[in-house]
């Protein structure tokens, strides 16, 4: 099978590939989701090598240990990252909950210019918008990035945040309604 193949593959076919030991699935995975995994893992933790580092760290553990068979292979590498990032983060650090690590969604001015391109106003509110979203906590402004912003599913959510997928609604729902009341105010 030639390497063109493998880049029109879906990911369940991907990973049954990659179980038996495929290295050219592996690379068309690491490929697919580098940028998407770098930017979920600057969102946890601001350090850049030790996003990338973590993100290596994830394909060779997949590689090596091909036994699992995950349902949603994006949500499984979203949720390895996250632990990862998590407990390089804790050996560092020691007694560190997840809820302690800060997840910062990084949104600059320009950013909010265009997604609020009809004036100052529509400014204001991404501006009022990102100062409740900052007031949220650390699991909720995941799970609203994970929503929202990488458009998973509630199963995907709730793989990478080790919930079920009505704790994830549930979860949401209250995010939301906090922001309801903070852009109230």
């Amino acid at each position: 099978m030639n390497r063109c193949e493998y880049h029109n593959m879906t990911d369940p076919v991907l990973w049954g590939y990659l179980s038996t030991g495929d290295g050219i699935a592996l690379e068309v995975l690491y490929r697919r989701y580098f940028s998407s995994l770098f930017n979920y893992g600057k969102s946890i933790c601001a350090n850049e090598d030790l996003v990338k580092d973590c993100i290596q760290d994830l394909f060779v553990k997949i590689y090596n240990n091909k036994a699992s068979s995950p349902h949603f292979v994006k949500a499984y590498l979203f949720r390895i990252l996250r632990n990862c990032i998590y407990d390089k983060i804790h050996s560092v650090i020691v007694d560190l909950s997840i809820e302690d690590v800060d997840f910062e969604l990084s949104i600059e001015d320009e950013e909010l210019e265009g997604l609020f391109a009809r004036g100052d106003e529509d400014l204001l509110i991404g501006k009022r918008l990102r100062k409740a979203f900052s007031r949220l906590s650390a699991n909720q402004k995941n799970a609203v990035y994970l929503r929202f912003i990488k458009d998973f599913s509630w199963a995907e959510i709730a793989e990478i945040l080790h919930i079920t997928p009505h704790s994830a609604m549930n979860l949401i729902a209250r995010a939301i309604s906090k922001l309801s009341s903070l852009l109230e105010k």
